[in-house]
């Protein structure tokens, strides 16, 4: 994710008078507005495309996270359970085939 750009950071009290202009420069270049309050990040001026591509991924992600869920019901059922002592090393092995993965 790249980093956001500081002409994109904008405090709470300018945006006010200035929301028609930013809201068509997110509209216009894609680039999302991060209103701050206080100098702390507060809410984010984005497309509404952008927001449908959001809530598309956080319901994805949470379809897949039930069925995982459900999955390690259904083992849990059959009876393909291991005990933490022999599953602690695989687990390892796992966790370092991710790490590779996430760094390729």
């Amino acid at each position: 994710m790249a980093a956001i750009a500081t002409k994109n950071i904008v405090p709470i009290s300018r945006a006010r008078a200035r929301l028609t202009e930013l809201a068509d420069d997110v509209s216009k270049t894609g680039h999302e507005k991060i209103f701050t309050k206080n100098g702390e990040s507060y809410v984010a001026l984005i497309t509404a495309d952008q927001l449908d591509d959001y809530r598309r991924f956080r319901e994805a992600e949470h379809l897949s996270m039930l069925k995982a869920l459900v999955e390690a019901a259904e083992d849990i059922d059959a009876g393909r359970v291991h005990a933490w002592d022999k599953f602690r090393p695989r687990l390892a092995r796992l966790r370092a085939k991710a790490k590779r993965i996430a760094g390729a």
